[in-house]
């Protein structure tokens, strides 16, 4: 095995115990707006767009919304059984068929996740990241025993690329020991 391969396979491992222990808490500064507005502000929209950049953590929100809000999580509408009432569509392909799909199917919303919103009028929850977020991110896994403590120096606000090199780095430490 690499210490690439290593290392993602820690990265998942990491990600899956995130998923395990995650809660509203774990939200750093720039993402509690999002969850907020989505989980609170638009109770009677059926379509949110949830929307930021690459590792903003736009899949980690669309999880909390699962687990504290009971959502179903789906990459495709068509996936979604009957009686569910909240979706979110985490890296969906939004287009306007979407709509009449969610009508059929009586879905209450759906807060689909996206890089970029599309150009269909609905409200916009964002998520922005500064290094205040990142800083709030180690120390949520830090204090949740995920790692006990990082041995790289972010670069970024993509958390997930920050996740993955500390993988890659822990990983090459081992295989050379």
């Amino acid at each position: 095995m690499t210490c690439e391969d290593a290392g993602m396979s820690l990265y998942v491992e990491w990600i899956n115990q995130i998923k395990t222990l995650a809660t509203y808490e774990w939200l750093t500064d720039g993402q509690k707006p999002a969850y907020d507005s989505i989980a609170e502000r638009w109770p009677t929209q059926r379509f949110v767009c949830l929307c930021g950049p690459s590792g903003s953590g736009k899949s980690f929100i669309a999880r909390l919304l699962v687990k504290e809000k009971g959502y179903l999580y789906v990459n495709d509408l068509r996936e979604v059984p009957a009686g569910t009432e909240y979706v979110v569509a985490d890296n969906a392909e939004y287009s306007r068929m979407m709509r009449p799909l969610a009508s059929a199917l009586n879905l209450r919303k759906v807060v689909v996740a996206m890089r970029v919103p599309p150009r269909d009028p609905m409200p916009r929850a964002t998520v922005h990241l500064t290094d205040r977020d990142v800083g709030q991110f180690q120390h949520n896994l830090v204090k949740h025993s995920i790692l006990q403590s990082f041995q790289t120096v972010p670069e970024g606000t993509d958390l997930g690329q920050i996740l993955r090199a500390e993988a890659v780095h822990r990983s090459g430490i081992d295989a050379r020991a």
